[in-house]
Parts: structure tokens; sequence; C-alpha cells
């Protein structure tokens, strides 16, 4: 048989703000027996990954771990992969941040022995053309993509140069298809699969693998990785057949390839991103290019087949056009990028002669803002289409604490905590926000989006009390929808009820099965009728007029009857001032229309928000106004959505009267309310909402159905909280209501 080189490369990270117990957990089950198993077959050959969040905690919590991984690179045996240091999203970075993050990188390893890092894992390959400039400029060779992202197509063999301005970088190609059998399947099956490739001709493989794949994942079975046939779990079992077949698979390392092969031939990728994650950047057009991409690898169709190559899915970036959570915490990202480096700027200005002597505390609050906003970067609260990424609230949470630690950090540097306020399109929409910031919140209201309120970060939290998920079709939904014709539930089954196959196969020139997308496990019958869409971005403050029809139960659907056009409608900004106190005031209002059976009524929203510069609380007052002749009959309603990590548990609640508690995931109907309280007993702060006009209240959870460890199940976002009134305005007849919101704890 035709030898190969076959690049083993494992890439290590955790979502931001995976607890102590969790990361341990993921070290105990899958990191620490991986180098257990490369020690034990001195002929394996691995190119290995570790984010810096991984690398900080061996450093604090196993030394001794760190120093027997080090030995292993200083013998030859494993090849370091650097990359960025907080394991962000390529193309969602300032180029600084790109430049700030991999040096961060490569420095520590340098600490560690002076230990040289010749290339980049790139989280979720997510790839753009600059990078070949950036990372080459940087001292970087080489970084690895899928197989996927080649336009025109390539042949996933050795590796491919591209360049940027007379920069060169290689570019591996990753089989993915072949990684995803890793270790779903026997060693015997992949070795078939790597055999074929030989076959066919090639003379290197890359076989890129998560690291937490092996029993670090939630319902996944280390036993089935590391132990089990006395101790000889799949891992170990892999090795064995790799040690054994090395007459024609030789281990080889990313740098090994480069310095002995000549590159296959020139590749110029477009901005592309891993295939799940793009799939999910298509929005509800992602199932069907899901579906054709399926089939063409299939076989099945001639003309399919022939296109499979050539179908390419969507760049990351897409991902900012369908899921408007995403895009507000990557603006807030970009914001809180440019206040770190006019810190940075203002340290270098601090250590040039004669300048004030203050800079010591200045480099300190640098070096703490800036490791905050890496780990705001995090690739996972920035992408749809993973296991673990922006659809879970805790991750979007823990990247908004981050974010908001390292601004509040420079602002407190730069002594700049004082009110202020601002006019900007802030989320590049083309039309103004305004953004209002006072030592206690900052928020941001949105005049041509209903006039709502889409952020209110609180800096004592830290967190965005509004950190709530629009519901949207999902590509995963459309596997939701065919499960429930099905009798029992579909999809592969997670890992730790996989069983490891007592017999090795021969090997064989049988051409292993590979789709690019296997199906995702539902987890659950009964799903499809909990899929329910929004009609709106969810914000809050958004004013809505109830047709006669609608109830707690259509509301909940999304299915309600709406008899005004305000919701996500352009508001005018009729003033914008701050006062001697440093209270700022934004009026916006806007002049539409309130069906009333057949017939049209103007009506006038005018609302005033009040931002307190001495405390952490918002007024909003509304005055609405019946500019017609004809009286309006109508329920008037404010949309209020509220959410922070997605906490639900016990601890959690919503009260709405003295000691009258109510879980966040329990719908509500409440007449006459004139406060209620998020409260979070477990962190300490409840967030009071006060009707000075006594409100009958509807309340729900905000759920969706997304991707988790698990397969496709429900996600609890947050809580919505509907507040309405019947309204009787004769002609030119006006009402006031006014809502308070204060944060305690």
């Amino acid at each position: 048989m035709q030898s190969i080189g076959l690049v083993l490369a494992l890439h290590n990270t955790q979502p931001p703000g995976t607890s102590g117990h969790d990361l341990r957990r993921a070290f105990e089950r899958a990191y620490f027996p991986m180098l257990d198993a490369l020690e034990e077959f001195p002929a394996i050959r691995a190119s290995v990954h570790w984010s810096g969040q991984l690398l900080e905690w061996m450093e604090r919590h196993a030394p001794d771990q760190l120093e027997r991984f080090v030995t292993l690179v200083n013998s030859g045996r494993i090849e370091v992969l650097g990359g960025l240091w907080g394991g962000g999203v390529l193309p969602s970075l300032p180029e600084r941040d790109i430049v700030g993050q991999v040096t961060t990188m490569t420095k520590w390893w340098r600490s560690q022995g002076d230990i040289k890092v010749r290339g980049a894992w790139l989280p979720y390959t997510a790839w753009d053309p600059s990078a070949a400039r950036i990372l080459g400029r940087l001292g970087l060779q080489f970084t690895v993509l899928e197989e996927s992202q080649f336009s025109p197509p390539v042949v996933p063999d050795g590796y491919y140069l591209t360049e940027r301005e007379g920069t060169a970088l290689a570019l591996f190609c990753a089989d993915m298809r072949l990684g995803r059998l890793v270790p779903e399947t026997t060693p015997g099956r992949i070795l078939k699969a790597i055999a074929v490739r030989a076959r066919d001709g090639a003379r290197c493989v890359v076989l890129a693998v998560p690291g937490e794949g092996f029993g670090a994942a939630l319902d996944a079975s280390a036993t089935h990785s590391f132990g089990g046939h006395g101790g000889r779990g799949w891992v170990r079992r892999f090795f064995g057949a790799l040690t054994d077949n090395a007459h024609w698979l030789k281990l080889v390392s990313f740098g090994t390839v480069l310095d002995r092969m000549r590159p296959t031939d020139r590749a110029y990728p477009p901005a592309s991103v891993s295939l799940p994650v793009s799939i999910a950047a298509l929005g509800p057009r992602g199932a069907a290019f899901a579906e054709v991409m399926n089939e063409s690898r299939r076989g099945r169709d001639w003309t399919l087949e022939r296109a499979a190559p050539f179908l390419r899915g969507a760049a990351w970036e897409q991902l900012l056009a369908h899921y408007p959570e995403i895009n507000r915490l990557h603006k807030r990202m970009l914001r809180t990028s440019s206040e770190v480096s006019r810190l940075r700027a203002a340290v270098r200005d601090d250590r040039r002669p004669l300048a004030v002597q203050d800079g010591d505390e200045r480099v300190e609050a640098l070096e703490e803002a800036t490791r905050a906003l890496y780990r705001g970067q995090n690739g996972a609260a920035y992408v749809l289409g993973a296991d673990v990424g922006a659809q879970d609230p805790g991750v979007r949470a823990q990247a908004w604490a981050s974010l908001l630690r390292a601004e509040y950090t420079v602002a407190t540097a730069l002594n700049e905590l004082s009110p202020r306020f601002e006019k900007v399109d802030y989320d590049c929409d083309g039309r103004a926000e305004v953004v209002v910031r006072t030592p206690h919140l900052c928020g941001i209201v949105a005049p041509s989006s209903g006039g709502a309120l889409v952020e209110l970060d609180a800096w004592s939290l830290p967190g965005n009390l509004l950190n709530v998920r629009t519901r949207c079709d999902e590509p995963e939904h459309a596997e939701v929808k065919r499960s429930e014709n099905l009798p029992k539930v579909v999809g592969n089954e997670p890992a730790a009820l996989l069983e490891i196959e007592e017999e090795e196969e021969e090997l064989t020139d049988e051409v292993t099965d590979l789709t690019d997308l296997p199906a995702l496990h539902v987890t659950e019958q009964g799903l499809a009728a909990r899929l329910h869409y929004d009609r709106h971005v969810r914000a809050s403050f958004l004013d809505h007029f109830l047709g006669p029809e609608a109830s707690l139960q259509n509301v909940r659907k999304g299915r309600f009857p709406e008899a005004g056009d305000f919701v996500g409608a352009d508001y005018q900004l009729l003033k914008l001032e701050q006062n001697e106190l440093g209270d700022t005031h934004i009026t916006v209002a806007r002049d539409g229309n309130v069906n009333e059976g057949a017939a049209l009524r103007l009506v006038r929203i005018q609302k005033r928000f009040l931002f307190f510069g001495e405390s952490a609380n918002l007024d909003v007052r509304y005055e609405i106004a019946n500019r017609y002749h004809e009286p309006v009959r109508s329920r008037f309603a404010i949309e209020l959505n509220l959410g922070l990590d997605g906490a639900c548990g016990p601890g959690v609640f919503l009260e709405t009267a003295a000691d009258v508690r109510t879980p966040l995931t329990e719908p509500g109907d409440h007449p006459d309310v004139t406060s209620l309280a998020l409260v979070d007993e477990n962190r300490g702060y409840r967030v009071i909402v006060t009707f000075h006009t006594p409100a009958h209240v509807w309340h729900y959870p905000i759920e969706t159905v997304s991707r988790t460890p698990r397969g496709l199940a429900p996600v609890f976002q947050g809580v919505c909280i509907l507040a309405w009134w019947p309204v009787e305005l004769w002609g030119q007849e006006r009402r006031r209501f006014d809502i308070s919101l204060a944060l305690e704890g």
C-alpha cells in the first residue's frame, strides 16, 4: 500500500464562563488522560492547541501537568499550535486585537522554555483573506481550514499557499468528514478511510479533532475514550492501530510537512467559517443548503455530485444579518476594543519624559482591561451552529460581563465615569442610536427600532439586563419538524451511548459513507409545538395596541392581532439633553395608526427616557394622544424583555406581589399590578419595575429550540413582561403612563 502522512491535530478549548468545577472535569476526563496516552505511545506525534483560558488554568492549578506537557513538546512528540489567546472568531476582531491575541499566545509559549510557535489554530476555522498578511507578518507560517472553505475546490492533500500583499501563508486542508468519525466509530474504520485516500494518491491528510470530544463534553463518556477493555479505550486502541500500521501510515507534524514537502498548489479561499456555523449564518435557508450538501455527498444524484465541490456556505458576517443578539454583542465588543485602545495610547503618553507619573496604575488597568477584552471576544458567543454558542444565554452573559469589566476599568483609569451621552450609529444599521453612560448604567435607545431600549448594562453586576434572544427560524428546526413524523426520537445517539466494538475490522478498500453533516439528535418529542417565532426584535419599551382577540396564549406564541403600527417602526428623536445633575433626557415620538374595526385612528405616542446620573434607576414617561376627532378604544401595551444569563432555577423568580413568587419558566396573568421584580437571590440583585398606573400584566418565558450539547432542546432565554391598560381616548384627548426601573444589589 502506498504510504501516506497523517497530521493528528488536537484543539482544546472551553466556552466563556465555564466554571472551575467544569474546567477541572474537562482536564481530568479528557485533557490529562490524552497526555497519559501520548506518553504511553512514543511513536505518536500530535499537534496541539490550547486556548489561553486553559493555559492560565493549568498554570495556576496544575503546574505539574503543564511541566509534563512542555516535556513532551521539547522531546519533539508534540507540536504547539498557537493562535488567538481568547479563542476569538478571527473575522469578528479588529486587526489590533488579532495581533494582540496572537502575540500574547506566542510570548506565553516562549516563556515556557523558548518554545517556538510556527502555526495557528483558528476557532471554527474562521478565515478572512487578510489573515495571510496579519498572521504571516507575525511570524506564523500556517493555519488549518476545512475542505469546504476552499473555492475553487481543492484536493485535501498536503498544504496550499495563499498570500496577501506579498506575505505568504500555508493552508492545510483538514478532512472534517474524517474528523467527525472520531471517536464515534472504530479505529479500524478510521484507518480504512485514510487507506482510501492513500490509494487515491494523497500524500498527507489532516485529522483535526476537538480534545473535549474525548469525554469532557456533557453526556460524553470518558470511559469510552480512555477506559474499558482493560483500560484500552478508544484512544489507546486508535494509537495502537496507528503504531501497528506505521509501515504505510506516517505520523508527522505540520512543521515537518512544511519542511519536507512542496505545496500542492496556490489557493485563495474567500472569507468563510466552518460548515455548521456557515449553515447557521444562512438563517432559514440554511436547512435547504444542508440538505443539498448532504445529498450531493451521498452520490445518489449525478448532477448534485458534480456540483458538490462548488457548494459554499456563508461567511461569518452573515450571522450578524440574521441574529440581532450576535450583532449587538459584536458592536459592543468593537466599542470596548476602541476604549481599551484609548487606554493603551494614554499609557504610552504617560511613559514619555516629564509626563504625569500615574503610569503604573494605568499599566495595571490596561493589563486587566486587555485580559477582560480577550475573554469577551471568545468565539463561542459570536457563532451559532456549534453545540455551545450564542444560543446559550450564559455564554452571551459571560461575554457581556467581560466586555463591561474591561470598559469600566478603562473609564475608571481615565477618570471618565461622569454621565455622558452620544448620538451614533451604534449597530451599523444606517440609523443613529442614543448611547447614555452614567456611573451606574449604560443604556442604548434606538429611535428607528420602535423607540425602544435595546441595551441596558449594569456595571455592578456586570451584565446586560436585556440579554434576550429573538425567536427565529434556525436551520436545525427542519430536523425537529421531520422528527415529529417519525415513530421514535431520531438522530445520532449521544457519545455516552455508543458501544465500543469488540472486534476491529480488517483494512479493506471499502469506502466509508461520509456525509458532511450528521443528523442532529432531537432530545424529546413535541418540540415542533414549541417552535414559535417573533415578528419583531426583542427589546424593551416596545409599544403595542392589542386587538380584541389578543390573549396571553397567542401573545406567547407570537400570533396575536396587532392593532397598531408602532412596534419596530421609526420614531422621531425630539430632544436629547443633560441637566446639571447629570440626568439625561431622551424624548422620542411617532404619529401612527390604530385599527378599530375597519376604521383607522391617528394616534401619537411620545415617550421620554430619563437616566439618572446619581442612581441605577430609569424612568420612562409615556403620553398617548388621540390626534383624530373620533374616539379610540383599544388596549395599550408596553413590552419589556428581561434576561441576564438564562438562570431560571431555584432562587430566580418573578415577584408580582409581597411573597408571591412565580418561576420564570411559568406564564402568569396578574391584574392591577403596581410593582413587580425580577429577583436573583443567588447573586443578590433585583430589577424592580414600577407602574405608576396599575397595569394588567402578562408574563411568559422566552424559549428557543436550539442546539445544545445534548442535541436539539428548549433553551430558556429570558422573560417577557407585557403590561397593558384599556384606553378610551376622545378627540385630542391625552393619557399618561409612567414606568420606573430600578436595580438593587
